[in-house]
């Protein structure tokens, strides 16, 4: 029968090392021998031969003939290199909505289509200031430390520019005050944090607004409403959208397109211009939640709270309710209590000032009380975590894709939106890199692994609520982690290595896993049933 051989490189001397197998058979890795004698790398999962799908690719033919080696259009995007094209035919992109998702996803596609036309229905005038289409946008909001390095992998010297114009972060454990489950997490620095970055939504959007305008390839037309999507008489591809300004009378405007991203937010239409097409809608998983954010912008005293940058309360189960303040541009303070089912704070002055000193530690709560107020509270209300799972959908339209809250919405108090949003967009600009076949197939399954791993952080998170507080199915699994997690946090209070992963796998930079290493589980189960011994630390800003 023969042989062919599989070559792969050790990961630990750097070392060539082969294996042989019979001809009409698959190496170890999942690449298919026949017709190939030399496969070099690991394919994707699932991948045959040397079909437009295999990254890397098997490589020499079963003949005498020299090795014909892959071409750079068949490995993963790199950071700093350009993206290949998807092909001849496929020209022109839409975006539809100018979310974070929508400003990512047309960065990546500016990449790879010679004309992008980003479509928005609010007035992009980029000066730092909310927005009506983003309500969410006058609330605390943080980039998680993956979803501050994708930004930076999108639009690199992003994060510095933010810095040098004014935008705020915390870099040590020292200036971050965690308090979870009623457990305040270690402040002691070990010298390889993660920063996070907690600038106001205005302006990170401004910055990034700025970022897409300046693509030469990239045309921003705001003021316009979306009518709809346009299919061929077949319905099977998406061939572009109708939009219609939203002053003046000027006719509907038929955009054509080979891709249209939809980052329409959760209130969007994708679902019925599915079925108008004859498609199913996506099925939805949605766990009520009511959570009410009041949020004020604010000027405090830095030495009552210093040296803290960003201080966080959660809810626990018997005080569903907590505080958030963030340090941002302009030596301003964003407070921003939140509070589910019964707790919901409220816009009158007086209680939202006795709501934070209820939840606020000691020292943050004099600093509020006498700060300086710099704009009114503002209120905002989330009532469900809604997924809707496009991955599952057997038959999907070509030249669509759905993005961002369309897809998925969190409840906002984790800070999960602006960082999933960079990871999807990383997911499109990989799944183009091997060409626009089966594009919505490939992508749905590619974005729904930081998806998936939200949507289950806060699911268990808002799960560790009492059922009279949040209703829904609570099943052993999830109260065994949520009771491991509770000890995790306890430990960690003592233990400043526990704290950093623990903040490293709720920022999406390392595996869920290593909340279950060996050595963590030792810490976890060793640690004392007491809270916090009498020799530690107390909290910063706890007096």
């Amino acid at each position: 029968m023969g042989t062919g051989t599989c070559f792969r490189r050790s990961a630990v001397t750097g070392a060539r090392r082969g294996r042989s197998f019979p001809r009409r058979l698959t190496c170890r890795f999942g690449c298919r021998i026949w017709p190939v004698r030399v496969c070099r790398g690991r394919p994707r999962r699932g991948s045959l031969g040397r079909g437009p799908s295999t990254p890397w690719g098997c490589l020499a033919p079963a003949t005498s003939a020299p090795l014909e080696r892959r071409t750079l259009s068949s490995r993963p995007s790199r950071p700093g290199r350009p993206v290949p094209r998807p092909g001849p035919a496929d020209r022109d992109a839409v975006v539809l909505g100018a979310s974070m998702a929508g400003l990512l996803a047309a960065t990546v596609l500016a990449e790879s289509y010679d004309n992008v036309v980003l479509v928005e229905r609010d007035r992009l005038v980029g000066d730092g200031e909310p927005r009506r289409g983003v309500p969410q946008g006058r609330h605390a909001h943080v980039l998680l430390p993956r979803g501050a390095s994708a930004l930076d992998e999108l639009m690199p010297g992003l994060l510095a520019e933010l810095t040098a114009d004014g935008g705020s972060f915390a870099p040590l454990l020292s200036q971050l005050h965690f308090e979870l489950n009623g457990h305040v997490l270690s402040q002691e620095d070990t010298g390889d944090e993660k920063p996070v970055y907690q600038q106001s939504r205005p302006f990170l959007e401004a910055h990034v607004l700025r970022r897409v305008r300046a693509l030469p390839n990239v045309t921003v037309l705001d003021g316009h409403d979306i009518q709809g999507i346009r299919a061929e008489r077949s319905g099977q591809r998406i061939i572009g959208a109708t939009v219609v300004a939203r002053e003046g009378s000027s006719a509907p405007r038929d955009l054509s397109a080979d891709l249209v991203v939809a980052a329409t937010g959760r209130n969007g239409r994708v679902g019925a211009w599915l079925t108008d097409l004859g498609y199913d809608a996506a099925p939805e998983e949605e766990l009520r939640v009511d959570i009410v954010y009041a949020t004020r912008i604010m000027r405090l005293d830095r030495t009552l709270i210093t040296p803290i940058e960003l201080c966080l309360v959660g809810p626990t189960p018997t005080r569903p309710c907590g505080i958030g303040a963030f340090a941002q541009e302009n030596d301003a303070w964003v407070v921003t209590l939140a509070g589910f089912p019964g707790h919901h704070p409220t816009t009158d002055q007086e209680e939202w000032l006795a709501f934070s000193d209820f939840v606020a530690p000691g020292k943050l709560a004099k600093a509020i009380r006498e700060g300086e107020a710099l704009t009114d509270i503002e209120r905002y209300r989330f009532k469900s975590n809604l997924r809707r799972r496009y991955d599952r959908l057997d038959r999907f339209p070509e030249g669509l894709i759905v993005v961002g809250d369309a897809v998925c919405s969190f409840n906002p108090i984790y800070g999960q939106g602006m960082t999933v949003a960079a990871l999807e967009a990383l997911a499109l600009r990989d799944v183009l890199s091997h060409g626009t076949g089966g594009l919505a197939r490939r992508f749905f399954k590619a974005a729904a692994r930081p998806v998936g791993a939200a949507w289950q952080f806060a699911l268990g998170a808002d799960l560790a609520m009492p059922p009279d507080v949040v209703p829904g199915s609570r099943p052993l699994p999830m109260r065994v982690v949520n009771a491991y997690l509770d000890r995790y946090q306890a430990a960690a209070e003592l233990d400043p290595v526990l704290t950093r992963h623990f903040l490293n796998v709720t920022g999406f930079d390392e595996p869920v896993r290593v909340l279950f290493a060996p050595n963590a589980v030792g810490k976890v189960v060793g640690q004392r049933r007491r809270r916090v011994r009498e020799d530690a630390p107390l909290p910063l800003i706890s007096g």
